[in-house]
């Protein structure tokens, strides 16, 4: 038997996190003098092992309770454990008995090389029978650390000893993204008396699954807190009247007094959507009292960038004159925003449909999204989901909850509309209010082409019937998504392209069986490539590499299929594979060279593509280099290397291979769609790439998109992928925007060439062969400039790529006979 308390307040089960929470936060550091470390010398476990390069090492299994503490840059040293995208650790100390506790301490580091604070550390305690119960957020009762600033590096100690506990097990569990580091744990001993007291609480058997059920509830309570705090401070502003200001603050105080009471029970199917609950929305309806106090209209019709992030709390302005501008071709897609803000105290639904435009108040080649607020991970709230918005009559019904705004985003997919400026109307009524925004199409007398050629993929793997976060319910949908975003690409997983048997000679004995990989090329008819990452190793069946078995059973293998390319009407080019990903050690480049050397000597035509992400090449130039088709490096390192690195994967290319790039940074729903997503293709055009790459269309951290909270680890899907269905993104119409950004470059080369062929006069064509170099340095330059990923950056142009397109579309009609 055991307890588990904060000596201030009694924690009673899973209800007891929102009661810590509530503590104060400035619990004083553990009395050195009456610290007795019950952890010294204890053994551990964890899960799971740690794998941050720098660091791990055998040492790793009694480091954590040796009492020697990091001297040194932390994440460097042997005496540090540490773990590199994971999303949460759990450490389990074995007291060697049940012992009282009142304390614990945890040692990290933080502030340089994206390196924060833990998010939480979880604490729990169990007797012999292995049943924890859950004590607190470790974070939440410790003192701050001194520094949270990124570029400085810090120590810090997380410790309480608030607790009044007694158990053979403590439990930890570290929530934090991408990097979790610690060189210490102490225990600290309490009175012996408290070894009688009865245990209280929910018995914890599972602490994964109780932790993931708990995450979700501190970061509801985040959420509800940090809103809290933001509506509080937009009532202190001094345009409020005192007596709406006083009955602001009483409403946030009740909500907040109500949140701290608040128990870790969700459904199966709850979802981070703005606002969570109806206490929750609360917290609007007092900001809607403040807009309304301030002489915000009840209802504004605004506009913001088109690719900026949307602040949660973002004032609209009192005089606004939207205006709804797409310039396009026929046959693409492209986008146009407004925003709807809400000052009322009621739900405003807002009847939409369109006026003048060709095809009535719905046009079919206008889709209407109702774009979602969601919250992140991170806290970090965005507005990036696009689900569709509800046909009501012969419109839309807009939904604007009160105290919010809501943006609508319309996709515009002219097909067969006649060329030239379409002008018109969207035409907004909620009830007695009423606003209208002048919209308006220029069609250019230009066609986008069906299939566009830079190739884009994103290690999909639907080969197999279930993957990341794609359920085989949903694979098809998911398939059909990725294909209506230009994904032309797909990945398959080490199964796809299967050995056979061989000999003691490397002699085929058993061809591959080929139906896997033929279900998957049928899902994936008319895609440009077959991209297979077949993760080799040192042996292919018995063989061992360097051994000319080997190499006769490799060669045989990519012969055969080769072969099965061009009996299915494919050229064998259309085959690449990925053999080890990223590249960076020589263990890893001498099984490259086995492999890509008698592949290349096979002839087939098959490619080989590889990732590396050396910071310098030379290891893999002597290696493998001389046998790659493909090199695709990471283009965020890529354009942050010196200029040496670039240089030597531009002569790799002017030597006949071919560049492609690539890019994994995350959490997806952070990075910033327009300089992350969208100016890839930009850096492709200016190295002469062929091809983007994103990591990785389905991958949501082991969760829900629409539920980011319950996740194991960083979302990278850039689309909101969950069980009900497959729901496009910001981040996703990027993608798409950018491929056709890279085709308009692509048409207006083509397009001088042959005017020039024509002879038009030479000083146009010299004007626009000039904007093929103009444009993509002036829209790249936001990236190279800021160095920025991250959407919530400011002083970044986002339009500068769109201003660009036109000018290029105006070059091309102006060349075009």
């Amino acid at each position: 038997m055991f307890v588990g308390t904060v000596r201030t307040e009694v924690l009673k089960g899973c209800a007891l996190l929102a009661s810590a929470i509530t503590l104060a936060c400035c619990v004083c550091s553990a009395d050195e003098s009456a610290w007795q470390n019950l952890a010294k010398g204890a053994a551990y476990t964890l899960d799971p092992a740690p794998n941050y390069q720098h660091c791990t090492e055998p040492g790793d299994a009694t480091q954590l309770t040796d009492g020697v503490y990091t001297e040194g840059h932390f994440w460097t040293q042997a005496t540090t454990v540490g773990w590199s995208a994971v999303g949460q650790a759990i450490i389990t100390v074995d007291l060697g008995a049940v012992k009282p506790i009142r304390g614990v301490s945890f040692n990290t580091a933080a502030g340089v090389a994206g390196v924060t604070w833990p998010r939480a550390i979880f604490m729990f305690v169990a007797g012999e029978d292995k049943q924890f119960r859950f004590l607190g957020d470790l974070v939440v009762l410790s003192e701050k650390p001194k520094s949270s600033v990124q570029g400085e590096y810090a120590l810090h100690r997380f410790s309480t000893d608030a607790l009044r506990a007694h158990g053979r097990y403590a439990g930890f569990v570290i929530m934090n993204d991408p990097f979790t580091f610690v060189d210490e744990i102490e225990v600290a001993a309490g009175d012996d008396a408290w070894l009688t007291e009865p245990a209280e609480g929910e018995a914890i058997a599972d602490l994964k699954e109780f932790t993931k059920r708990l995450n979700v509830h501190t970061s509801v309570q985040r959420r509800l807190r940090e809103d809290i705090d933001s509506v509080r401070k937009a009532s202190e502003d001094s345009g409020v009247p005192k007596n709406i200001a006083k009955k602001a603050t009483e409403e946030l105080d009740a909500v907040a007094d109500e949140a701290s009471k608040l128990t870790p029970a969700y459904p199966a199917n709850f979802k981070a959507v703005l606002p969570l609950s109806p206490l929750h929305a609360r917290v609007f309806r007092t900001q809607a009292s403040i807009w309304s106090a301030k002489g915000i209209a009840p209802m504004t019709v605004w506009q913001a960038g088109l690719w900026d992030a949307l602040g949660l709390f973002a004032e609209p302005p009192k005089e606004a004159s939207p205006h709804v501008e797409v310039w396009m071709m026929s046959n693409e897609y492209r986008a146009g925003s407004f925003n709807v803000t809400n000052a009322t105290q009621d739900e405003m639904t807002v009847q939409m449909q369109f006026e003048g435009l060709p095809g009535g108040a719905a046009p079919a080649y206008v889709t209407v999204h109702e774009v979602a607020w969601t919250d992140t991970r991170t806290g970090f709230p965005v507005a990036a989901a696009l689900p569709l918005a509800e046909r009501r009559g012969d419109g839309y019904a807009i939904h604007v909850p009160p105290g919010m705004t809501r943006q609508v985003w319309l996709t515009f997919y002219p097909t067969e509309l006649e060329p030239g400026m379409h002008a018109g109307s969207i035409v907004l009524k909620s009830g007695e209010l009423a606003a209208s925004i002048p919209v308006s199409l220029n069609l250019y007398p230009l066609r986008f082409p069906d299939k566009p050629r830079l190739h884009l993929g994103g290690w999909d793997y639907t080969d197999r019937p279930a993957m990341y976060g794609v359920t085989a319910e949903r694979r098809e949908e998911f398939v059909a998504h990725l294909k209506a975003h230009f994904v032309d690409s797909p990945w398959g997983t080490p199964g796809t392209l299967t050995y056979g048997e061989y000999d003691a000679n490397g002699v085929c004995t058993t061809p591959p069986d080929t139906e896997y990989c033929d279900a998957w090329m049928d899902r994936w008819a008319g895609a440009a490539q077959y991209c297979v990452f077949p993760s080799v190793s040192s042996k292919i069946g018995n063989l061992d590499m360097g051994t000319p078995a080997f190499d006769a059973a490799v060669k045989a293998w990519v012969t055969f299929w080769a072969n099965h390319f061009r009996e299915r009407g494919l050229k064998p080019e259309q085959l690449v594979i990925l053999l080890v990903d990223e590249p960076h050690a020589p263990e890893q480049d001498a099984i490259i060279a086995a492999w890509a050397k008698p592949i290349r000597e096979a002839a087939t035509g098959v490619r080989i593509w590889e990732d590396p992400i050396y910071d310098s090449m030379a290891i893999a130039e002597a290696a493998w280099l001389p046998f790659c088709d493909v090199l695709c490096p990471n283009l965020p390192s890529f354009l942050n290397a010196s200029q040496e690195f670039r240089d030597f994967f531009v002569a790799q290319r002017d030597k006949g291979t071919i560049l492609e790039f690539y890019s994994c940074s995350g959490p997806a729903r952070l990075l910033d769609p327009y300089t992350y997503h969208r100016l890839q293709a930009w850096s492709c055009w200016q190295y002469d790439a062929k091809a983007t790459y994103f990591w990785a269309f389905g991958d949501t951290g082991g969760g829900d998109s629409w539920n980011e909270y319950g996740a194991n680890g960083n979302g990278y899907a850039m689309s909101f992928v969950g069980p009900e269905g497959i729901t496009d993104g910001k981040h996703m119409e990027a993608c798409r925007e950018s491929i056709e950004d890279y085709e308009y470059l692509a048409m207006l080369k083509e397009t001088v060439d042959a005017a020039a062929a024509r002879g038009v006069d030479a000083t146009k064509v010299d004007a626009a062969r000039a904007l093929l170099t103009d444009i993509p340095a002036r829209v790249c330059a936001a990236y190279e400039k800021n160095r920025g990923l991250w959407w919530y950056e400011a002083g970044i142009d986002r339009s500068v790529a769109d201003n660009g397109r036109k000018e290029l579309l105006d070059a091309l009609a102006g060349l075009n006979p």
